[in-house]
């Protein structure tokens, strides 16, 4: 994974109060936690950071921090979490864990799947169920993506994380039984036929005769002379 660089600034306080005036001066708020230092909250520059978040890594990229007037907390770090706003998608708030370049790290990388199943071209419905999986590797060596070739997968057979073939030096923590992608049967719906009316062998109904209420009162008038 390739580190790239981030300029930051160090928040004076922490709390909602803060950081919704740091979103209202164009900036977001985050926090750098982890590793031999303690909390520190900070503040990112908004365009520079979605720049970082829509790249090639997402939201789990590996970053240098670079500290303005603080070089001493400067470090590498793994961007950890990214909160969004449930309705526009804005980004609030951003999760930053130091770590040591020649230490392994915990993080995720995602599954791309290539090829057009064989289950897909007689019928089937390719169902990808894991788009991540949880790896331990060193920093510089978390892969991209890893890709799935699914050209053979026929209907009703699955690729599990056992079966992913993962770059030297990164080991799978997700569990290895979990299928990543599947092709399912067709779905089929049956339709009841609709009773045809008249059908042979069947008597139609018979018509329901409604009379209003004078109707009624005369012919009871008529039985009782």
């Amino acid at each position: 994974m390739e580190l790239q660089n981030l300029n930051v600034q160090v928040r004076q306080s922490g709390g909602k109060g803060p950081a919704r005036r740091t979103r209202a001066h164009g900036r977001v708020p985050g926090v750098l936690y982890g590793g031999e230092g303690g909390s520190v909250p900070l503040m990112l520059d908004r365009r520079a950071f979605e720049h970082v978040v829509h790249g090639r890594y997402g939201e789990h990229a590996l970053v240098q921090l670079d500290v303005e007037g603080e070089p001493a907390l400067n470090t590498p770090a793994l961007l950890k979490s990214v909160q969004h706003h449930p309705v526009s998608g804005a980004i609030l708030h951003a999760d930053f864990m130091r770590i040591r370049l020649d230490e392994r790290i915990q993080t995720v990388t995602t599954v791309h799947l290539v090829g057009h199943a064989r289950g897909v071209v007689d019928g089937g419905v390719l169902d990808q169920q894991m788009r991540e999986i949880e790896i331990e590797c060193l920093a510089l060596e978390v892969p991209e993506k890893i890709e799935i070739d699914v050209t053979d997968l026929a209907i009703g057979h699955s690729v599990t994380v056992a079966q992913l073939v993962m770059p030297e030096g990164v080991t799978v923590l997700s569990d290895p039984e979990r299928p990543v992608a599947t092709v399912h049967p067709p779905r089929v719906v049956e339709v009841a036929a609709a009773p045809v009316e008249g059908a042979e062998g069947e008597a139609p109904a018979e018509p329901e005769v409604i009379t209003s209420k004078s109707e009624e009162k005369e012919k009871e008038k008529k039985e009782k002379e």
